[in-house]
């Protein structure tokens, strides 16, 4: 069975009065992971929040501190290593430190403030609702301000430029949404259900008004997984069935978009742009592509350094190619941090599906396995997202990262223990 490093046993609600300051400092991170807002150059305010919550945990002496895994600790000094070792032939050293430093924050910092500030299921799930309402502002402000980008007058976020996070959140966010809404249903409480319902608008309006492809992409899959698997994976006759009825849905869904009026048209106008070939980003993309993997073929074990790619990008003889990082997290890590350091990541990714995974399995609630699911769905579509994406650095990706590992951990250790209201078991003896 899978266990914490030096773990312990986690406290139900029952067993507490009240939340402590370190829980009520976690819940307002949640909130504030999406909306990034930074304070100096790639410093945010939820990681000040993060490593207060840290320092608090430390100075509380507590014996029942708990760690990440030693599989995922292990992966991550080897990412580490050979991150630092690419450091050597970067063209610019002090960019790849500096993400480097944010990568261990993420591993040493991030995770194990998850791992002890979360104390209990309901913890958990209320840590999701708090995400889910910080995504919903920052589309909410999208929506009132609709300031456009450079980019095609796409809308954008207040925390970037670059319109397509706020399509990505519609993508990795709607799995929690629907599970609320089904949730609700199974409860017969018909008024929640119709407000989580209600969310899907906000995110559906973010999606188009975006215009960012590879969200639209992420969305349809996120939704196809978690509609045709939600009940738990298994192969049986009845899989082709959920995925005719997922298709049936989704395309009912994309047609209502589409014809109703009700969402910016900017998506549809970059769909047929790039159907009509009048567009030189994919190509663009290739060109980066064939020069990172030349790259790594040039030095397949020590890379270019984390951020760097950009500056070399035009050194190894592709016509054309533009100065920018390749447009796939997995080639970007082979050209930057060569083959072992990529293998690294590699594994603290596995390693987070296997445990989610198992922990699905065992689960016996319909609702608490669903939730898993969410969880499962919602990293699946991640990284999904990462095969058209420079950089996986955002501490929102990792917070979601972090909670699931958290309810699959207590899934599979705590067997007796309910994971939201009632006193049903969640996993088998």
């Amino acid at each position: 069975m899978l266990t914490l490093a030096n773990s312990a046993t986690w406290q139900d609600d029952r067993e507490r009065t009240g939340f402590s300051l370190v829980q009520s400092l976690f819940l307002l991170s949640a909130l504030l992971a999406p909306l990034e807002i930074k304070l100096v150059a790639n410093l945010t305010l939820y990681d000040v929040v993060t490593v207060i919550i840290g320092m608090l945990l430390l100075v509380s002496g507590s014996r029942s501190y708990k760690f990440p895994p030693e599989a995922m600790t292990m992966a991550a000094y080897v990412f580490l290593l050979f991150s630092l070792l690419s450091t050597f032939r970067a063209t610019h050293p002090m960019e790849a430190v500096t993400q480097t430093m944010q990568f261990a924050f993420i591993f040493f910092v991030q995770f194990p403030v998850i791992l002890n500030a979360v104390k209990s299921p309901s913890m958990l799930r209320a840590s999701v609702v708090l995400y889910l309402i910080g995504t919903l502002i920052l589309m909410l402000w999208a929506m009132m301000h609709q300031e456009t980008s450079s980019m095609h007058n796409r809308i954008r976020t207040f925390h970037s430029d670059n319109p397509n996070p706020l399509g990505y959140a519609t993508a990795y966010m709607s799995p929690f949404v629907l599970h609320f809404v089904f949730e609700k249903w199974r409860q017969r409480r018909l008024l929640k259900m119709l407000i989580a319902l209600s969310l899907l608008y906000p995110m559906l309006w973010a999606l188009t008004a975006s215009g960012s492809r590879a969200a639209t992409v992420a969305t349809v899959l996120a939704l196809m997984i978690f509609l045709s698997f939600r009940n738990g994976f298994e192969i049986s006759l009845k899989i082709p069935l959920r995925i005719a009825s997922a298709s049936v849905v989704i395309g009912v869904l994309g047609y209502f978009v589409y014809h109703s009026g009700y969402f910016p048209s900017v998506l549809w106008e970059r769909i047929d742009r790039t159907l009509a070939f009048e567009e030189s980003l994919i190509d663009d993309r290739k060109r980066l592509a064939i020069a990172a993997w030349r790259a790594f073929i040039d030095s397949p074990f020590v890379g270019v350094g984390l951020d760097n790619f950009r500056y070399v990008s035009t050194h190894y003889h592709v016509p054309m190619v533009t100065e920018q990082a390749p447009h796939n997290l997995w080639l970007q890590f082979m050209a930057q941090i060569g083959l072992f350091g990529t293998l690294g990541f590699l594994v603290i990714i596995l390693y987070w599906f296997l445990c989610l995974f198992r922990a699905q399995q065992v689960c016996l609630d319909p609702s608490r396995r669903e939730f898993l699911w969410a969880f499962i769905t919602s990293f699946t579509t991640i990284m999904a997202l990462f095969m058209f994406v420079p950089m996986m650095i955002q501490r929102q990706y990792w917070l979601l990262y972090g909670l699931g590992l958290a309810a699959a951990f207590y899934t599979l250790n705590q067997p007796m223990r309910a994971f939201g209201a009632g006193n049903r078991p969640f996993v088998n003896k």
